[in-house]
This record gives structure tokens, sequence and C-alpha cells, in this order.
């Protein structure tokens, strides 16, 4: 089974923990932005007019409901979605590698920061670096009043974990890994544009060019 194997939409409910109702209120409003969706002449034309549901979509979703759980604001996590959802994309890998990987969420009510890191106190640190810096550029405008910055931190691994077992109670079958591996986007870097046409993906296409930035950076050092 694939790692873009469509799910059918009554086993996505019972992958993201929702009813159908509450599924399709969640996509009407823009809080469940699948991966792969329609191209603007598709939907056009009516031919394509449903997402496809993937399992790295219940994975993003679960991760989303914990920050919400651990207090994040649903107004601060929509401002913010496409960006979540890159970030948790580009951690895939070392997830499907059982990785323990922490997703952090901190703005301060106009910026915000969006990373990853191995361990809570390490994106702690991160975030406490990042605004910091801020504060610093601030005070050279004159500015002294430090932002008040709020810190949310989850654990991935944990929201993969909950899709699994949510998918082990209602027998529904899941790809052994989540996403493709790094051999299979070496060998080709429009494997997933081939593997998802006619549809397109907006976020793929930028976690693709965040991969390739990154590959081509470690090459020249």
């Amino acid at each position: 089974m694939s790692a873009l194997t469509a799910i059918a939409p009554h086993e996505f409910d019972k992958l993201i923990g929702k009813s159908a109702f509450n599924r399709r209120q969640l996509k009407a409003r823009g809080q469940l932005a699948p991966l792969i969706v329609a191209t603007p002449e598709h939907r056009a034309d009516g031919l394509w007019r449903d997402q496809i549901f993937i399992v790295a979509d219940a994975v993003i979703l679960t991760a989303i409901d914990m920050l919400i759980a651990a207090g994040a604001k649903r107004t601060a996590i929509d401002h913010v979605m496409h960006d979540l959802q890159v970030e948790i994309v580009s951690q895939f890998h070392d997830l499907d590698d059982a990785k323990a990987i922490y997703l952090a969420f901190a703005h301060d009510g106009r910026r915000w920061l969006i990373s990853s890191a191995p361990a809570v106190n390490v994106a702690m640190k991160a975030t406490a670096e990042h605004f910091l810096a801020i504060d610093d550029n601030l005070a050279a405008l004159g500015i002294t009043e430090a932002p008040r910055v709020a810190f949310y931190c989850v654990p991935l691994h944990e929201a993969l974990g909950t899709v699994r077992v949510r998918a082990a109670e209602h027998d529904i079958e899941l790809p052994e890994r989540i996403w493709p591996t790094p051999e299979e986007l070496d060998a080709g870097a429009d494997l997933l544009a081939a593997a998802i046409a006619p549809r397109v993906s907006p976020i793929i296409e930028k976690w693709q060019l965040r991969h390739r930035e990154a590959a081509e950076e470690g090459a020249l050092q």
C-alpha cells in the first residue's frame, strides 16, 4: 500500500476521530485542508470536486487537535495552517523511522514561529532565541517593551501513534510508511506530482522545494 493511497471518507473519519458532519464542517471552514486537491480546471468542470484523503492528512489534523488541546487558539492555528502543514510534512521521514519529533508553535500576536525538535527543551530554546532576536531588533528601534510569547509544543510521534491505534481499532489498513522515502524522492523530484495527477498539492510543492533546497545546501557544504 502506497503512502499516497486514498482513504475512503468514512474510514478517514475514524482515523481523525470525527463524525462525517464534523469533517464536512471542518472542510467548509478551511480547518481541514487536504494535501491533495483538485486543480481549478477540475473544480470548474465538476469532475474532481472531492479532495483525496491520505494518512498524512489524518496525522496533520490529529497534531492540530493536540495543539488546540494544549491551549492554542483555533483562530491562531487557522492563520498559520499551511505553514504547520509544511512543517509536519517535512518531519514525516523521521516519524517513519520511529524518531521522537516535537512540533512547536509560538506567537506574540503578530509574528509566529513553527519549528520541530527532538525534545521539548530544544524547541523551547530555539523559540526563546528566535523571539529574543526580535526583541533585539525592536530595541534598536527604541521599542523596549518585549512582546509576550505564547508557546505550544506537541509530540508528532504520538499523533502518528494515535492514528495507527485508531486504524487498528477499526481494522483500517495503513501503509507501513506514511511518506515516500528519501531514496524515492532522490530518484525523481517529480515522483509525487506524477502520483497525484491530475490533482495538485500546493503544500507538497512547497515541501518539495524545501527538500531540494536542503539537498543543494548539503551538497555545497
